[in-house]
């Protein structure tokens, strides 16, 4: 029983030191990117830079970047980032079309740890479980969103929930893309409008 209880422990401390040391990966690679966002000089390679980014640093199957089009005022995609094919992205679309409008509605981060509980959703097919999304703000109004689906951790063989640890970086990760992309389009107006 002794002999156990030592092996519990160190299993215990192990898997401890693994987490923290995966946190520490997670953390850096959030502050490289930060890094590379604000060195970018066009807002398309900003959002195409972020959307790839987020989904390896968050273990995520889909990213959904919408910004919105100054000409019609709607929230329009700019980036998609994942496996699915034309008929899942289609519905998957459908979906994150739905869940923008919360967060554009709400202005504030949304979480839902089973997407399919709302029957809506369900109707829709997307084939997801869960999902995060947060909007995008410059000078205190909404201009695009971010949505992560599908939390698929490299050491699991499903997909599982989005976590509190995952809420706190993907709103750290929303800020580091909005000077992102409001350094961006300094950038490109400075370049459109020389002297």
């Amino acid at each position: 029983a002794e002999i156990a209880g030592a092996a519990a422990a160190e299993v215990a401390a192990a898997a401890r030191e693994a987490r923290l040391a995966a946190r520490a990966t997670r953390s850096a690679a959030m502050n490289e990117l930060s890094l590379r966002l604000l060195r970018e000089s066009e807002p398309n390679e900003v959002v195409r830079l972020a959307s790839g980014s987020i989904a390896m640093i968050l273990e995520c199957d889909h990213v959904i970047l919408r910004l919105r089009d100054d000409t019609t005022g709607r929230f329009v995609i700019r980036s998609y980032y994942g496996p699915a094919d034309a008929r899942q992205q289609e519905r998957l679309f459908r979906l994150d079309q739905r869940l923008s409008a919360e967060v554009v509605k709400t202005r504030a981060l949304c979480r839902h740890p089973d997407v399919e509980k709302d029957d809506v959703n369900r109707s829709i097919g997307a084939g997801v479980r869960s999902s995060l999304a947060v909007p995008l703000k410059r000078d205190g109004r909404v201009v695009g969103t971010i949505a992560l689906y599908d939390k698929a951790p490299s050491d699991r063989f499903h997909s599982t929930v989005f976590g509190e640890e995952d809420v706190e970086l993907f709103g750290q990760f929303a800020s580091y893309v909005e000077r992102g992309l409001a350094h961006a389009a300094v950038q490109s107006w400075a370049r459109q409008h020389p002297g």
